[in-house]
């Protein structure tokens, strides 16, 4: 009996160290995920939501974790490790989204909106209204068409990527944030490049008829309708735009998942 006890209780820190490896990677990633990571969400249906991801992918990932360490400073170096590799996948989805706030803020700047303002809670700070409709239907987009599973299965697939217990590799994780800083930019800017242009033409029309008839308040005249076309506008180039962050999400989330 005392046999049994004493293993049981040698090998309980150690399982109790699996799961908890497994939960930082997934806690970490998301934070970061779209959908999953809102600042709008409690907090304890987050905690809950990857306390569960935890016990469903622990099984399966389980042989991966490197055994119980001695040292604690080895232990904080591989769950250091495995936060990093977590946020980095997060960070993947977040970068997409960050395309519409981008465009969202362009659009508004050439519909006459910039002024109205919402919270944003996905990135909790104040952003274009346009922005954040963009993005609340990007989110719904993603729940629809069953795109959020191919987070769930990047975080599967890392523990293939990047193996507990090894240094991630920040300087691939480095330049790949840095492409897509670059790419979530040139994104928002293709899907507001009707507006650029409805921008140009609208404000080149007002600065001509002010010119040729100064007494007339063309500008306080014409915001009404430049509001009304740039929402008629918006209307029709939303589907466009959920299309290219489609491609953009896939983009992002592509070179981690391991194809069968």
């Amino acid at each position: 009996m005392n046999l049994v006890i004493g293993e049981l209780t040698r090998a309980l820190p150690a399982e109790i160290f699996v799961y908890f490896a497994v939960f930082v990677r997934i806690g970490a990633a998301m934070m970061g995920m779209p959908g999953l990571g809102e600042l709008a969400i409690p907090a304890r249906m987050r905690l809950g939501l990857a306390l569960a991801l935890c016990l469903l992918i622990t099984p399966l990932v389980g042989p991966t974790i490197p055994p119980l360490p001695e040292s604690s400073l080895t232990m904080a170096g591989i769950l250091l490790g495995e936060s990093l590799v977590g946020a980095f996948i997060g960070l993947a989805g977040r970068f997409a989204i960050s395309a519409l706030v981008v465009a969202g803020s362009i659009i508004a700047q050439q519909t006459g909106l910039a002024a109205a303002t919402l919270f944003d809670p996905g990135f909790g700070q104040q952003g274009a209204a346009i922005s954040a409709w963009l993005v609340a239907i990007a989110i719904a987009f993603l729940f629809v068409t069953n795109m959020h599973h191919l987070l769930l299965h990047a975080i599967a697939d890392s523990y293939k990527l990047f193996p507990p217990g090894q240094m991630p590799p920040l300087g691939d994780f480095a330049k790949a944030m840095t492409t897509w800083t670059a790419h979530s930019f040139a994104l928002g800017v293709q899907i507001s490049a009707p507006f650029l242009v409805f921008g140009l033409v609208i404000n080149l029309a007002m600065g001509l008829i002010a010119r040729l008839q100064p007494a007339i308040q063309i500008f306080f005249i014409a915001q009404p309708a430049q509001i009304a076309v740039g929402m008629a506008a918006l209307a029709l180039t939303t589907v466009a735009a959920m299309r290219a962050f489609e491609r953009g999400f896939m983009d992002k989330l592509e070179p981690l998942l391991l194809v069968p």
